[in-house]
């Protein structure tokens, strides 16, 4: 039976198709008819791509979204390009793509910093769910190091470490064998610093790293087909098992700005395209299903045959033609605001405050970190105060529609420990493990603890928590990434983290 996981995605596991469909219908060879991690639709699970040119993200989105869709540009309909940032939402609403421009160059300064905090928050007002740092199987650099520390510690803050994943590219051995891909994270941990920062920076969660073997279509490899599939659903397992619930999207000042400037037509929008979804819904119920007799008939365009039929496709027509006049409203407001001065300033201000934190504690400091830093400040201090007496005093004279972006701060180790000692006090935690298991519905149902569950119980337990703090929790609990808590995790969460926290 399909089951519900963290973002309520369904495992078709023979029962149905992602549209609902008897498996006996499709055909037999095409691998996405049977495809066991589906994100139901309007779900928009917004995914960001970053790392450094020549990594593979323009690949890896092409691979997500079924098509050849970043590298065509601005030739695809699908795809909105920015000043630095490409953005892909598929048809059905399941998925938003973000594939970052200009981050990871060899040269990196603050226009184009400026250029990406402005177009992200333009791209993903009610924040980004993932943040896939894309990095290839292959000697790690100090610039790749201090480009991945300078965009999520400083740029984005660390509130967005909760939502990092880290996708490893031309990794076909690992992709075939997880233990093997196990083994070489510990190894790389041992021997290479740059590794272990950045296995640090994900909890020490190993299931945070995904292992892709994504050929290029073109290059006449063997079995390209089957290993791109096979990439492509251990992606979506990840984004189907990400606690959604428990970790939020993370957001920033000027993402909710954004959401807030554009709430009637985003509002508006997002009403049309659930219409446009429910009215192809109806038809297709209406519509008799069909073999297909092969692999040439894959896919059957259903034409409308009865009165009723005729009648939902002249509402679809509508609706879509409706949905059409509300994505540009949405647009031209997107430019407004854009165009927005304070906005702009705003922008500049926070790149100014991430580039001026990350010099200041690398510029007089010794160690490796410091000496990998080197020539990336050099490139992000060039012309950062240049115009900076200009730009205050331009914002002293202007009315600002946007606010001063706040820092946001990544839980600190003393107050999850604090919180943790909280929870050990509390009196649902009185309980043994394996009690409280049974208490939270863990033997019922998928026999885990789901995130929206486990939510609910800390936010009871340590009244006022954040939600940044849940999620901080939720990773030391959820140490293989499926999505869930078993009882064997939640028996390891109190005896490392929760029975512990008082006497560290």
């Amino acid at each position: 039976m399909g089951q519900a996981l963290g973002t309520d995605c369904k495992l078709w596991e023979g029962e149905c198709d992602a549209d609902g469909d008897d498996p006996a219908e499709q055909v037999q060879d095409d691998p996405k008819a049977r495809r066991k991690y589906v994100l139901p639709q309007n779900h928009k699970l917004t995914v960001m791509m970053f790392g450094m040119t020549g990594a593979g993200k323009s690949s890896l989105g092409n691979l997500m979204a079924d098509g050849q869709i970043f590298e065509a540009g601005d030739d695809t309909a699908s795809v909105t390009n920015t000043d630095s940032i490409m953005k892909y939402e598929a048809e059905d609403g399941a998925l938003v793509l973000l594939d970052t421009i200009g981050l990871g160059d060899t040269e990196i300064n603050q226009e184009k910093v400026v250029s990406s905090i402005r177009d992200v928050a333009l791209s993903a007002p009610n924040g980004v769910d993932c943040l896939f740092y894309v990095m290839r199987n292959a000697r790690i650099t100090d610039d790749a190091i201090s480009r991945l520390i300078y965009v999520t510690e400083y740029l984005w803050g660390d509130d967005s470490l909760m939502n990092l994943y880290i996708v490893v590219t031309d990794a076909s051995k690992y992709a075939k064998n997880r233990k093997a891909g196990e083994e070489w994270i510990q190894r790389q941990v041992e021997i290479n610093w740059r590794f272990k920062h950045i296995y640090g920076i994900v909890g020490k969660n190993s299931g945070r790293f995904l292992f892709i073997d994504n050929p290029d279509p073109s290059s006449g490899e063997l079995q390209i087909e089957e290993r791109r599939e096979s990439s492509h659903q251990e992606i979506f397992k990840a984004l189907c098992r990400h606690p959604r619930d428990a970790v939020p999207p993370f957001t920033q000042a000027m993402m909710k700005q954004v959401a807030e400037m554009t709430k009637v037509e985003r509002a508006q929008l997002d009403a049309k395209a659930k219409e446009v979804q429910r009215l192809k819904g109806e038809l297709k119920k209406k519509q008799p299903k069909k073999k297909a007799k092969s692999s040439k008939m894959a896919k059957i365009v259903e034409e409308p045959t009865t009165e009723a039929e005729i009648e939902l496709e002249r509402y679809l027509q509508k609706a879509r033609e409706d949905m059409k006049v509300a994505q540009q409203a949405m647009n031209a407001k997107l430019d407004q605001v854009k165009a927005d001065s304070s906005f702009q300033q705003a922008a500049t201000r926070q790149a100014e405050i991430a580039t001026t934190r990350f010099t200041k504690d690398f510029q007089s400091g010794t160690g490796e970190k410091a000496q990998a830093a080197v020539s990336m400040m050099s490139a992000l201090s060039k012309r950062l105060f240049q115009n900076k007496e200009k730009t205050e005093q331009k914002a002293k004279t202007t009315s600002a529609s946007v606010m001063e972006p706040a820092e946001i701060v990544k839980p600190t180790e003393e107050q999850i420990k604090e919180i943790l000692n909280t929870l050990r006090k509390s009196p649902q935690c009185q309980e043994t493990p394996a009690q409280l298991f049974r208490t939270l519905g863990g033997w019922s149902g998928a026999g885990a603890i789901q995130p929206m569950v486990f939510t609910k119980f800390v936010l009871t337990a340590v009244p006022g928590v954040q939600q940044a703090h849940v999620g901080a929790l939720w990773w030391r609990a959820d140490t293989n990434c499926d999505g869930q808590v078993d009882l064997q995790e939640l028996k390891d969460f109190f005896e490392n983290h929760v029975n512990k926290s008082g006497t560290d």
